[in-house]
């Protein structure tokens, strides 16, 4: 979370350094802890190019991105994310690089453009580019900040190696830099938990995993004592309890069958409890508070109210039940209070390049963020002002303390139910993705593009959809619904509709526009019609689709729900899950490249590059691989505003994934007496070999958990004793090695009657009874 001051320094070596070729060459950690990276890389490339009849100069690395901060030039940077050492913190930082290199001057480099919201009414273009100072000098690096991800402490730094001065048009590079990160001694983060998952979590994201070892005298070993929960639930008590026959109990039973622990907790259980008051045990101003970061008792009606209490209690549920999962099980209504069931907390984000054209310029405050209930460090308000998550410039404190924690400690979803119907909704269709296997339409990706208008670099959607087509792995079926491609430049929502039904996507990547009540060139009303049988996944740059607190930036706060809402929860088919925006996505006006565009690749770069398919981790993902350029326009915005609807550990199908045979249906006794034990055989094949492991669901509300490992076509048995009379079905299903679950099996029905007494036996306890009887008999 926080930042130093840029008191950085470099020193220009005339000596050759013998790097290879590429990116990262190597690291060290030396006695004294100072961290070194060395760096080589390729001569830049340099092309005209013609923006708005002005020609300019493009600069390029192979393998680097590129900046596109506003009216700054746009030049190859090199991100770092390097760990710092266990109780360590940044003391200096220095760079050694060999002689400057000169491309000449008189250039005129290509500048970041403006950012362009995603609404129907047309922006006019800049007629000409804004000029750059013509004091400009570009700097060798820009600071970015440290930021903690499960307690480890992730310093960002971004190198630019090629260089521009302003004053004379000259482009300069450097071949080689050498990196000396100079440390000094620090407290160790008290959020940090040593469990070995998160090691595993930071070793994907830092650069110089080496690092991590400084971290395992720290490792806790035994964690037997916690009362586990992996994935909570925080609703109302009225959900918690709700009457219908898919509730948040059967979820819980779904995801306890994958392996996780689980608890439900109810938002009046957390504000009864003071322990995550201001004042209380979590507050933000209780020094022990593992993540505290200041005194904030001047204001305790700013971090009293219900999202930070709620806050406080994710924070206590992730160090004491090693939560990794969070699913807010609650509308947010902004009106309709009954419905405002897990309120949010808006964040800010200043973007000085969108143009709002003065009516929507308030559309930088209180952007609905469920970000601020995954990422637990500091208290995001620094400040103590109305804003909260403000950037590190707007700290009226400390200008270098970014307000935000940018690193999730949980992952989070939302399910924007406030009705028991919209409950059964969403769980019914959670439950039934999840459990689905082998089925061909998991293969089927389609992209919809729409036509934008002229206000971007491309009016087409879909050129900005193919930038994602690399991700695609072979064994998925991508199809393209594109205005670009279509008759006459335009398709019509029916026709999309139709082809949803026979198509069956089980990923839609969408490009167009949109509004709270509007997407994919219709209403929420025709959205309510959807009856698609098998639901797909969603992600779409349209703006405000994602209003979850029902606000619509032309009329105020709405009294009907936004498409999300509609998607998820108002309807048994639609999306079981999506990914939209709370306001304006972001295109741009000078590049393909754009805010919405970059969030929406790193999503897709998770699911099947990084192998992260859980939607909740593939999401807060797809935040982290853009945290190195936090401070161009439009990125924090776009960080902010993109939310998951869906739960979080819902995982995204691979067709690869080969789930073992459905188990026979299981054989046994199928009457008896309570109080007997009785034995039950089934058996499964894997098709892919290995062992099995099995299920059974005794029909009592217990379970055999999972037993194994057998062999496959193995035949094996599971024993049960029933403690009440009552019909029951016993149900079976096998999971391989991998994880990977079959169906359930057919029913098996079993009676537990109860017991029949014949007339002698009543006749024999009669006499017990009454010995005197014994007289008559004889």
């Amino acid at each position: 979370m926080k930042k130093i001051s840029k008191c950085l320094s470099f020193v220009i070596l005339a000596v050759f350094l013998c790097l290879s070729i590429g990116n990262v060459h190597g690291t060290n950690v030396s006695e004294n802890n100072d961290i070194i990276f060395e760096f080589s890389f390729d001569i830049p490339i340099i092309e005209k190019i013609e923006i708005n009849n002005e020609f300019f100069d493009r600069v390029t690395i192979e393998g680097l991105p590129n900046s596109h901060e506003y009216q700054e030039p746009s030049l190859p940077v090199k991100p770092l994310k390097i760990l710092l050492p266990a109780g360590k913190d940044v003391k200096d930082i220095h760079f050694l690089t060999e002689e400057v290199k000169s491309f000449g001057e008189s250039h005129n480099i290509e500048l970041g453009g403006r950012v362009i919201p995603l609404i129907q009414t047309q922006i006019k273009k800049a007629d000409d580019p804004v000029k750059i100072k013509s004091d400009y000098i570009s700097e060798l690096y820009d600071f970015v900040g440290v930021y903690y991800c499960r307690g480890f402490p992730i310093l960002h730094v971004n190198l630019y190696p090629v260089q521009y001065n302003a004053q004379n048009g000259e482009i300069s590079y450097y071949d080689n830099i050498r990196l000396v990160i100079e440390t000094k001694d620090s407290d160790m983060n008290s959020g940090f938990r040593g469990f070995s998952k998160d090691f595993d979590i930071v070793d994907k994201i830092i650069d110089n995993p080496f690092n991590l070892n400084s971290y395992k005298n720290y490792i806790k070993e035994n964690t037997q004592n916690l009362d586990y929960a992996d994935y909570v639930i925080i609703t109302s008590l009225a959900l918690k309890n709700a009457n219908v026959i898919d509730n948040f109990q059967n979820l819980v039973a779904s995801k306890e069958i994958k392996g996780l622990s689980c608890k439900i907790v109810t938002v009046e259980e957390i504000l009864l409890n003071n322990d995550y008051a201001v004042n209380g045990e979590w507050g933000d101003n209780n020094p022990d508070n593992p993540f505290y970061q200041r005194d904030v008792s001047s204001d305790t009606e700013l971090f009293n109210d219900q999202p930070a209490r709620i806050r406080n209690f994710i924070r206590y549920a992730y160090m004491n039940w090693g939560t990794d999962y969070v699913l807010l099980g609650g509308d947010a209504d902004e009106i309709n209070k009954a419905d405002n069931i897990v309120p949010l907390r808006g964040l800010f984000a200043n973007e000085s390049g969108l143009p709002l054209n003065g009516l929507l310029a308030e559309e930088e405050d209180d952007i609905p963020s469920d970000v601020y209930y995954a990422c637990l460090d500091g208290c995001f308000n620094y400040d103590l002002d109305e804003h909260f998550g403000e950037c590190a410039v707007r700290n009226d404190v400390d200008n270098s303390i970014d307000e935000a924690d940018l690193y999730s400690e949980v992952w989070v979803g939302r399910a924007c139910i406030d009705s028991a119907q919209e409950l059964e909704n969403f769980v019914s269709k959670t439950i039934k993705y999840d459990q689905l296997v082998n089925d061909d339409y998991i293969k089927n990706i389609l992209f919809v593009g729409e036509d934008l208008g002229g206000s971007f670099y491309t009016r087409w959607g879909g050129n900005y959809k193919d930038l994602n087509e690399e991700y695609i792995p072979d064994q998925y079926n991508l199809e393209k619904f594109y205005d670009r491609d279509h008759e006459d430049n335009c398709w019509y929502p029916e026709e999309l509709f139709q082809y949803i039904y026979s198509y069956e996507p089980q990923i839609i990547n969408h490009d167009g526009h949109g509004n709270h009540r509007y997407i994919l060139k219709t209403s929420g009303e025709s959205i309510e019609t959807l009856e698609n049988e098998k639901t797909f996944f969603i992600y779409s740059h349209s703006c405000l689709t994602g209003s979850f607190d029902n606000y619509n930036c032309w009329s105020g706060y709405q009294e009907d729900d936004c498409i999300a809402e509609i998607l998820t929860c108002e309807i048994p088919g639609g999306a079981h899950a999506c990914i939209l925006n709370a306001r304006f996505g972001l295109g741009s006006e000078n590049s393909i490249e754009a805010p919405s565009g970059a969030y929406d690749g790193s999503f897709y770069k998770a699911l099947f590059t990084e192998d992260i398919k859980e939607l909740g981790a593939a999401s807060h993902y797809s935040k982290e691989d853009n945290v190195w350029r936090i401070d161009e326009n439009g990125y924090r915005w776009c960080y902010y505003q993109t939310n998951l609807f869906g739960d979080p550990s819902l995982a995204i199908k691979d067709p690869n994934d080969v789930a073992p045979a459905k188990p026979d249906k299981p054989k046994g006794p199928t009457s008896g007496e309570k109080g007997s034990s009785y034995t039950y055989s089934t058996k499964s094949t894997n098709p892919t070999g290995g062992e099995l492991y099995y299920w059974f669901d005794w029909g009592d509300g217990t379970n055999s958990g999972w037993i194994g490992p057998f062999s496959s076509g193995e035949e094996i048995s599971a024993s049960h004793t029933w403690n009440r009379q009552s019909d029951f079905q016993i149900k079976v299903k096998a999971k391989n090695s991998d994880g990977i679950q079959s169906e359930w099996s057919d029913p098996l029905s079993v009676s537990m009657p109860r017991t029949k007494i014949s007339f002698f036996r009543r006749f024999i306890k009669l006499i017990e009874l009454f010995p005197f009887l014994n007289n008559y008999i004889n």
